[in-house]
């Protein structure tokens, strides 16, 4: 047993509840607070919290002090300084960081060590953040909990017996817990929403483009982001991101003003759409619909229109076999040297992959653009569309992998039932938020989510923004400190 009744709070901790990462880079700058100071107090959560919760799978405590230890003199020194200067942060165990060996949360990769940052890595590490280690991802990332054979299973905060969803999973418990005040993410069909909203927190997934990267990973469905607790640091991280060196074929269009300020701003009178429409063969749980007209009903009270808007040729039975050609290439960056000690379902997977010809595999990209062309038109009647986040309450430890014996498919079946409502903004490219909004009766989190016209990531982040100022969530946490029990890895269920 693990007692945490005497772990002190993060350096800045109020009544609002933990400090933002923008406010402890205020703190840092101004010499308020120290880098080292912020640093000790969340590696002592991380020590004290993460055997229960398995949020990471690597922590560099030598390192990161360091780093904080320079930050605190280039601060005496005085001068500029970047805009996050000594706050804590944590990458997902899929994207390459500078003299870290990549592991991608596999047995079946050769783990090499990183000659150079990934793209928005390095933009993270550029803006003064302080790199406390990597956090726990499915294995390639595939699926909607954070479970894998090399890492075994993460845990929420806000219950033990449940996942904090995936593949960011790991990032959304460190952030949920208090171990950090903001993690790195990444999301392909709703992997930075999707455990935003079962852990209680902020997630952004920016337009297509928005935020740099090596290659658009799976034809663009994929991008980075955070996991916060505020909208204003989901925005101004977002600055730093979307200010990097673009290197791919093509980028979005740049903002007419910061996000920060925008997130600051309330939007004009907008016309919200409420949908309900699952992208895969899904039933939207009841708590779910619930609390997405709760939010409607909220938006209701500040002044927008809220409306019934379908999603004009969307079939879930046509989307998911098409989704699946180009989901079964997820792992085709990755340096995969025994096959056979991959994962059943990535397994499965990469075979699919193989036996599909490339005439299919294009024929398909251009089907999906195709259609993609009549779902916009939905944004056409609406500025922002409104579901739940999640179709789903967050899924107990193991339940994504039974039956998968009989059938290998069946795990990645009910990722697709947790990302029903969340894929479709990937596939379109457009910006998509989730926010605790609205309180489950019990507690539990689960979110909602708004989805943007196509570059108008400002739009989203100016109402969630405003929804925030109205409905406040920040003050809203897992019980801490807590009594707990290290769950251990187990891997039984694969």
């Amino acid at each position: 047993m693990t007692d945490t009744t005497s772990l002190p709070e993060p350096v800045g901790t109020g009544p609002e509840g933990w400090p933002s990462a923008t406010e402890l880079a205020g703190r840092i700058a101004s010499g308020e607070a120290g880098a080292r100071e912020v640093l000790e107090g969340y590696l002592a959560r991380i020590d004290a919290l993460d055997p229960a919760l398995n949020a990471f799978c690597h922590v560099e405590h030598d390192q990161a002090r360091q780093v904080a230890d320079a930050a605190d003199a280039r601060v005496a020194a005085g001068g500029p300084l970047p805009p996050f200067l000594g706050v804590p942060i944590a990458i997902k165990d899929l994207h390459p960081v500078r003299g870290r060996p990549l592991c991608s949360a596999s047995n079946a990769v050769e783990h090499r060590v990183m000659d150079a940052d990934a793209p928005a890595v390095k933009a993270l590490r550029e803006a003064g953040f302080v790199f406390v280690g990597a956090t726990t991802s499915p294995e390639f990332g595939t699926v909607s909990v954070t479970e894998s054979l090399r890492h075994g299973v993460t845990r929420s905060p806000w219950d033990l017996n449940r996942s904090p969803g995936g593949s960011s999973g790991g990032a959304a418990a460190a952030v949920a817990a208090g171990l950090l005040p903001v993690a790195h993410g990444s999301d392909g069909a709703g992997s930075i929403r999707e455990p935003a909203s079962f852990c209680g927190l902020v997630g952004l997934k920016p337009s297509r483009g928005r935020v740099p990267s090596d290659a658009h990973y799976m034809e663009g469905f994929a991008t980075e982001g955070v996991l916060t607790r505020t909208v204003l640091d989901t925005a101004a991280i977002l600055d730093v991101l979307a200010a990097a060196p673009q290197s791919t074929w093509y980028s979005a269009p740049p903002a007419d003003e910061p996000y920060r300020r925008q997130a600051q701003r309330d939007p004009r009178r907008l016309r919200v759409g409420l949908n309900l429409q699952p992208a895969f063969p899904a039933e939207v749980h009841p708590a779910a619909v619930a609390l997405a007209r709760r939010a409607a009903d909220l938006l209701a009270d500040l002044g927008h229109e809220v409306v019934e808007q379908s999603i004009p040729g969307l079939d879930p039975d046509w989307f998911q076999p098409r989704f699946e050609i180009l989901y079964a290439t997820g792992s085709a960056d990755c340096a995969v040297v025994d096959e056979s000690a991959a994962e059943p379902l990535n397994r499965t997977l990469r075979q699919a992959a193989r036996e599909t010809d490339s005439l299919t595999y294009v024929r398909t990209m251009l089907e999906l653009q195709w259609r993609s062309a009549e779902m916009y038109r939905a944004w056409e009647a609406v500025d922002v569309l409104l579901t739940p986040t999640n179709p789903v309450l967050a899924p107990s430890e193991g339940a994504l992998w039974q039956g998968q014996d009989a059938d290998p498919w069946l795990p990645l079946r009910r990722a697709e039932e947790t990302a029903s409502l969340t894929a479709l903004a990937n596939m379109l490219g457009l910006p998509a938020i989730s926010i605790p909004l609205v309180e489950q009766p019990g507690g539990l989190p689960l979110g909602v989510q708004l989805i943007g016209g196509r570059w108008c990531d400002g739009t989203v982040l100016a109402l969630a923004g405003q929804l925030e100022r109205a409905h406040p969530w920040r003050h809203r946490r897992p019980s801490m400190p807590m009594t707990i029990e290290s769950a251990g890895r187990n891997t039984s269920w694969i």
